[in-house]
């Protein structure tokens, strides 16, 4: 069985990503993998605040960003399996693909604002670039 990983930052880009992956799912079973990735707080805010409490706020704040993906696969009936992850974004998205053996990551295709502006490139360039000669997992951007 094939592992999909779809990277979720905020409701603007789940839905076209979300119905991509269950119309995969209708063709093949596949395992979802929905993963959020939370920025790391800055040291002098979370000096504050013990591991605990900055765990549960990356992870509260992680689920909030997945629920209407994952309202509309439970809609859908289409099993997937729920992550939140705290880092670079798109160091972090490759590293869970790796650590899962992803075959797939499906991403929406949208301008990122001033950091695509300035020649940085968007999140699916830098994933792109981040996995490199290595190939090991296709990228489906989603538009």
């Amino acid at each position: 069985m094939k592992n999909v990983l779809v990277p979720i930052s905020d409701s603007k880009d789940m839905q076209w990503t979300v119905n991509h992956v269950i119309a995969l799912y209708r063709q093949e079973p596949i395992k979802i993998h929905l993963l959020n990735v939370q920025p790391q707080l800055p040291q002098d805010i979370s000096r504050f605040f013990n591991r605990g409490e900055v765990r549960d706020f990356h992870r509260d704040n992680g689920m909030l960003a997945l629920k209407p993906a994952i309202e509309m696969l439970d809609r859908a009936e289409v099993p997937h399996w729920n992550h939140v992850v705290v880092g670079p974004r798109a160091e972090m998205i490759v590293r869970f693909a790796r650590e899962y053996h992803c075959n797939q990551i499906v991403i929406a295709n949208r301008p990122e604002g001033l950091l695509s502006n300035l020649g940085l490139g968007s999140v699916g360039s830098q994933i792109r670039h981040l996995i490199g000669a290595e190939n090991t997992c296709d990228i489906c951007e989603v538009f």
